[in-house]
């Protein structure tokens, strides 16, 4: 995949942009991502949150922040009814924490959790091919050397996030297949996903005719 051109003009959003605010367990793969994202569209805006070096990436510690973020006296951002909360988290040995973090977010509007067993590189991967049977897969680590094998180059936040149409549909043939079971190889990044493409597709669809397959 190559680029031709920059693929997108980068706006300004809108007073009435929705606004999206994803806190992520990775300090920095994710954010990578999701900012592709970013100004693409006067429709939303994206703000992402990651933990700082050596803070507390578990469900608990991004809770505990976004708790501080959005209900604290003076919020750092400022919820409309329409506006959404996400929390993009691994499984990795989280246990009953990310079920004490889904029950949290039951009770507050539009805060959900995007899960992926066990790690985001599935999410990644979902870009480029179908869910396929792996052996020895379970561990975070061997998804992301994985992944390295799979995408020439590795896969580049600069670039790829385009795909994600391509991502929205195998990573929710899996989760259906898998009747919406947390199995391995499953991943609820679809869903924030398609939470906010319907804003964005107009441009997406232009940057992939600007690219070399």
């Amino acid at each position: 995949m190559l680029l031709k051109r920059r693929l997108y003009e980068r706006v300004e959003p809108s007073r009435d942009a929705r606004l999206v605010v994803i806190y992520c367990e990775g300090e920095r793969r994710e954010a990578d991502y999701f900012n592709y994202f970013s100004e693409i569209s006067s429709k939303i805006k994206l703000e992402i949150e990651s933990p700082e070096n050596g803070g507390d990436s578990s469900p608990t510690g991004l809770l505990t922040k976004a708790l501080t973020q959005l209900e604290s006296p003076k919020p750092k951002y400022e919820l409309l009814a329409e506006d959404e909360v996400w929390f993009v988290i691994d499984t990795d040995s989280w246990g009953e924490k990310i079920n004490d973090l889904r029950q949290h977010c039951v009770n507050k509007l539009n805060w959900k959790v995007a899960q992926s067993n066990p790690c985001f590189e599935i999410w990644l991967y979902y870009h480029f091919k179908e869910f396929e049977a792996f052996t020895d897969m379970e561990v975070s680590k061997n998804w992301k050397s994985f992944l390295n094998e799979q995408v020439a180059g590795g896969f580049d936040s600069r670039k790829h996030p385009v795909l994600i149409k391509t991502a929205i549909k195998n990573a929710k043939n899996k989760f259906i297949a898998e009747n919406e079971a947390m199995n391995i190889g499953c991943t609820e990044v679809f869903k924030l996903s398609e939470s906010f493409y319907p804003l964005v597709h107009k441009k997406i669809e232009d940057a992939l005719s600007k690219i070399d397959t």
